[in-house]
């Protein structure tokens, strides 16, 4: 067993079965004990409660056991003679698996725990038990309830599955409400999470907009072009926030799904520093109030650093893709004189929410905390440059907010990008800037 962990508040079975894990690395030579390697070791009698559920619920354990050594005979081997470690999944199966316990208010981890442990990491193991009929929910409440008898051991001909025998009916409170969505996989409950009133109300003043800006009244006109620019924007800041989440939910952290932030709706991402402190401050400096959103991401609950990297860089490629979908009418060029006609304030328009998708990708890719630049390369740092870099992250944006303003090159460098951008989607940036006139002279 790793010396950096602690397993006296384990069952005996619970340690039996880590001693098991482990041996199951070393006999195929792998240099990290893995949650396949930990599933295969609950695979036995000796695993106690693990092996009675698993056993009760698959008609046949050896058709798992045979997926898992499929699985485990493509991770490449060592030829090092040194004992395998925990690896990073393992150990956030086994943190999860506490966190249960703790959660049921029970002093000993056992090994129906790491059962859900398995389950909340998400990896091939967790599938596999998902596809043999495991719900984490249900599950969670079998461990909870007083067990006056042990749960009945069937053997490989079993027909009538331990968990999916009907149990005591779940309280509906807020709690489980949360573990039930939080077990069901993300195709299942996205239509459900996403808010459609939210987008159709947003596309509605977005085609509203665009539609008005075709009138001969100038003012009303620049009232629309303000209007959609706003609007437009806060669907970009919805993308990227989305973007964040969708991925973190993919990679293991779906306490996204209870937070909302799979709902596509602007409330759900506001912030009082990056939604109202930073658009005055860019109105301050002279610039066009951009508003913010925030996704808060558990990390710990990410199936590695490559996610943490994934979560950070699928913000900007949001914004990125955002800027495509607005610039396709400069792109593709369906309206002509043979066609529909554009007004001139709604090309402006158009532009402008262009822009800030171009701004926003480049914004945020600068690799300065709390900014996505640095999140994406904050794994690959040392820890301790890492946290170094990071206990600055309060002063991040406002450094970069000195750097505009007293750095030449810094924003030649910025507008430069942007620029580049919008000349690769074919958008002018002169259209831009004339769009971006008449929204600060109607502010």
């Amino acid at each position: 067993m790793s010396a950096e962990l602690s397993f006296a508040h384990y069952t005996a079975t619970a340690q039996s079965s880590l001693i098991n894990a482990t041996r199951e690395a070393e006999t195929l030579h792998h240099a990290q004990v893995q949650p396949e390697h930990l599933l295969l070791s609950l695979l036995s009698p000796e695993s106690g409660t693990a092996w009675q559920l698993l056993a009760g619920t698959m008609r046949n354990p050896a058709v798992l056991q045979e997926g898992l050594r499929i699985v485990l005979a493509d991770a490449t081997p060592t030829t090092e003679a040194a004992s395998p470690e925990y690896g990073f999944r393992l150990k956030r199966t086994l943190s999860e698996a506490e966190d249960e316990a703790r959660r049921a208010s029970q002093e000993q981890v056992d090994t129906g725990h790491m059962l859900l442990g398995l389950l909340d990491e998400g990896g091939a193991a967790g599938q596999m038990l998902r596809r043999s009929g495991f719900d984490a929910a249900r599950l969670r409440h079998w461990l909870r309830q007083p067990q006056t008898a042990a749960a009945p051991v069937a053997g490989p001909a079993a027909s009538k599955p331990v968990i999916a025998t009907p149990l005591p009916a779940m309280p509906k409170t807020r709690d489980e409400r949360l573990e039930r969505l939080e077990s069901q996989p993300l195709k299942k409950v996205l239509p459900r999470l996403i808010s459609w009133p939210a987008i159709g109300v947003m596309l509605g003043l977005l085609i509203a907009s665009a539609s008005v800006m075709g009138t001969q009244d100038i003012n009303l006109a620049r009232a629309a072009l303000v209007v959609f620019v706003i609007v437009g924007w806060i669907i970009s800041l919805c993308a990227h926030e989305f973007a964040h989440a969708v991925t973190a939910d993919l990679g293991g952290d779906r306490s996204v799904r209870g937070n909302g932030y799979l709902s596509f709706n602007p409330l759900k991402y506001t912030h009082p520093v990056l939604s109202i402190l930073l658009p005055l401050l860019f109105m301050m400096m002279g610039g066009i109030g951009l508003p913010g959103g925030a996704v808060y991401i558990q990390t710990q609950r990410l199936r590695g650093p490559k996610w943490e990297s994934a979560v950070s860089f699928a913000g900007p490629a949001a914004s990125a893709l955002m800027a495509i979908l607005f610039a396709l009418p400069f792109t593709l060029h369906p309206f002509d004189v043979n066609g529909p006609v554009l007004s001139p304030t709604l090309w402006e328009a158009m532009s402008v929410v262009v822009w800030l998708n171009c701004a926003a990708v480049v914004f945020n890719l600068i690799p300065i905390p709390p900014l996505d630049g640095f999140g994406i390369i904050a794994p690959v740092l040392s820890p301790s440059l890492r946290a170094a870099i990071s206990s600055f992250s309060m002063f991040g944006l406002i450094l970069v907010f000195v750097a505009f303003s007293t750095s030449p090159a810094f924003s030649e460098f910025f507008r430069n990008a942007v620029t580049s951008m919008m000349h690769t989607l074919h958008v002018d940036p002169l259209l831009a800037s004339l769009g971006l006139s008449e929204f600060m002279f109607w502010r």
